[in-house]
This record gives structure tokens, sequence and C-alpha cells, in this order.
């Protein structure tokens, strides 16, 4: 009888070892996912983080008229291709609401997409005139700087890098004008 008991027992471990091997394998693919969710949320508010950096910087330039330098670099998560960065004018009651929490004929957004396999899209309601000029011509107010930095139209796309932020506006003038230069490497 303890012969049986013995061969039953090792009968069954082959058994007991494979269902344990399947149970570890679905509790490793669940941490690596889980892992993988938290990675891309630390990208996510990465992201943010540095957008929100930028528009406090915008919105300080525009209403402080104190120069802001600014290292604009975004996560490292995502291929910066797939990236596009710009501000944009609305004048559409409905999302200036949603997006800046007060109701507006006219709003500007900074908006972020990404392109890539997840994509995604962020926007910070920018507290600047719709108005705000960011010249990128030399001769609209903003003075040549040199070959080492470049002036950039944030209403086309604001590119990555290292940017001085200077306030321009003539006493004449009723809008602001904001050049944006981003150094070259």
């Amino acid at each position: 009888m303890v012969k049986k008991l013995n061969q039953q027992g090792q009968e069954a471990a082959p058994f007991e070892l494979l269902i344990a091997v399947i149970i570890m394998g679905f509790v490793i693919f669940i941490g690596l996912q889980a892992m993988d969710q938290l990675n891309k949320e630390k990208c996510y508010n990465e992201i943010n983080a540095k957008l929100e950096e930028m528009k406090t910087a915008l919105e300080t330039v525009v209403t402080e008229r104190s120069p802001q330098q600014i290292g604009f670099n975004l996560s490292t998560c995502f291929n910066p291709r797939d990236e596009r960065i710009k501000i944009k004018d609305y004048s559409q009651p409905a999302l200036c609401a949603e997006w800046c929490g007060a109701t507006r004929n006219l709003c500007t957004l900074m908006e972020y997409y990404y392109s890539g396999e997840s994509g995604f899209s962020y926007r910070k309601c920018l507290d600047i005139s719709p108005d705000t000029l960011f010249p990128f011509n030399t001769g609209d107010g903003c003075p040549d700087r040199g070959d080492k930095e470049e002036l950039v139209d944030f209403r086309d796309e604001i590119v990555q890098g290292q940017y001085l932020m200077v306030n321009k506006t003539n006493v004449t003038s009723t809008f602001p004008t904001i050049c944006a230069y981003r150094k070259l490497t």
C-alpha cells in the first residue's frame, strides 16, 4: 500500500509542476504589463511637466516682459520625429471653455501630438493674447543674434531644444511680440 501511494505522488508531480509553471508565466506576463503601463504613465507625466514649464515661461515673457531661458526637451520615451508641438488659436467657445475653464470666444492653446504607435495628444491653455506675434524674420522686430541662434515661429512648430524668449513689444504695438530664439548645436 505504501508503494501505491508513493507512485500516485510521483505521477501527480509533473502535472503539479506544469500548473505551477503556467501560473508563474501568467504572473510574469501580468507583472511585465504593469511595468510597461507604469513606464508609459511616467513618460506621459514627463511630457505634461515639460509642456507646463513651457506654458509658464511663455506666459511670463508675455505678461511680465522678462526674458526666459528654457531647456525644452521632452521625454526620451518617444521618437522626436513623431512629436509635434505648436501654438494655435481657436474661435470655438465650447473648446475654449473645455481647455481654459472659462467661457471665451477666442483662446490660444499649446498642442502636443504624438503620431507614433500609441498616438495621443495634450493641450494646454495659454493665458496670452491670441494676437501674440512670434516673428521668424529678424526684420520683424527681433534683432539678429548671430549664427548660433535662430528665430522660431511657435505657431508653426516648437522644436525641442534650448530657447531664449524675449518680449520685444513696441510701446505703440497693441499685440505682444515674442522673439523665440533656439540655440543651434
